[in-house]
């Protein structure tokens, strides 16, 4: 039972435990923030956080440090913000291979995935591309299709291993098309290219900005992209989805900040983040290396969004009965 003028107190400390909150967006951020990107150097993750930390700092008013933590799959960086102090001054640049392809391919992965982070925004979204050397007698899918069904488990695909991206949607490629493919996992993409070239492997599917150069210089050959319409950034190039009906696979990055980070503090951010790509300098920069900058509608759609990745993910891992490995 309440006492005499409890209910008018808690009315009170509710209003000031929402200026209070109020009063810390507008004072964030009192300080440089700290962008950690767990990916090494001069990769694709660490080119978009560059160009996203500058523009951010420029509209904060503070400093943006990128600091890149590799390692152990994306999560040794990754964890450090789930770890972090939930004040918005450090950030995570998430990644579909860390938050919705390895979850469900390892056992006793370190933290969870969405739950662990306060998701803000999708910062990037992108294709994956389908390429053969430039003299592979394999010029459409439907021919990769028919060669592989002609002589099973003879052609064979590229990847960084079982918790990449390219291992997971050649796989699905291959359930979908009902073929047997070798499977030859790489340390990076640039050795599996190698490999392509010089027709070591049949094929490897990777994420546009990895390929494009090679492509548009015309030394490899892109069969397709993996959205579900094509891409813009190579209109001539036929969606995995007029060959087989319903596939999609997208690659994007986002932005999280740690668990129990203040509302105002990730809407601020997620505001910071939907200017920016609106940028038209910033859009261009990324549209350069096969990038297109958007933003979700809220840190809400965001999550929610994950959660359907992880699913949809998660459950074509148990239709092509891919065993869990040990993290």
């Amino acid at each position: 039972m309440f006492c005499r003028g409890s209910g008018a107190s808690i009315v009170v400390l509710l209003l000031l435990g929402g200026l209070a909150q109020g009063a810390a967006a507008q004072a964030f951020p009192n300080r440089p923030l700290r962008m950690i990107v767990p990916w090494t150097p001069a990769g694709t993750v660490d080119i978009v956080a560059r160009h996203l930390a500058e523009r951010l700092s420029a509209r904060v008013g503070q400093p943006v440090l990128v600091d890149n933590r590799p390692g152990a799959t994306g999560t040794i960086g990754s964890s450090l913000v789930a770890r972090a102090q939930p004040d918005g001054h450090t950030l995570l640049v998430m990644s579909a291979t860390v938050h919705t392809f390895a979850p469900n391919l390892f056992k006793g992965f370190p933290f969870d995935p969405i739950d662990d982070f306060a998701p803000v925004s999708q910062i990037v979204s992108f294709p994956y591309v389908m390429v053969v050397s430039a003299n592979s007698p394999y010029r459409t899918v439907a021919d990769v299709v028919a060669g592989a069904r002609k002589e099973p488990g003879k052609l064979s695909y590229g990847s960084f291993g079982q918790g990449s991206a390219p291992y997971l949607i050649s796989e699905l490629f291959a359930l979908r098309s009902g073929t047997q493919l070798i499977h030859v996992p790489y340390k990076g993409a640039a050795q599996a290219i190698t490999d392509v070239l010089g027709g070591q492997i049949t094929f490897f599917i990777d994420s546009l900005p990895s390929p494009i150069s090679q492509v548009r210089a015309g030394k490899l050959r892109a069969l397709s992209v993996t959205t579900g319409k094509r891409s813009s950034h190579l209109p001539e190039v036929p969606a995995m989805s007029e060959f087989i009906p319903d596939f999609e696979a997208i690659s994007w990055l986002g932005i999280a900040a740690p668990p129990k980070s203040s509302r105002p503090v990730v809407q601020r951010l997620h505001a910071e983040l939907r200017q920016i790509a609106a940028e038209p300098e910033y859009s261009a920069r990324l549209r350069d290396i096969g990038l297109d900058a958007v933003t979700s509608e809220s840190p809400e759609a965001f999550r929610s969004f994950l959660v359907a990745q992880k699913k949809y993910w998660g459950d074509f891992v148990v239709k092509a009965k891919i065993l869990m490995s040990e993290f």
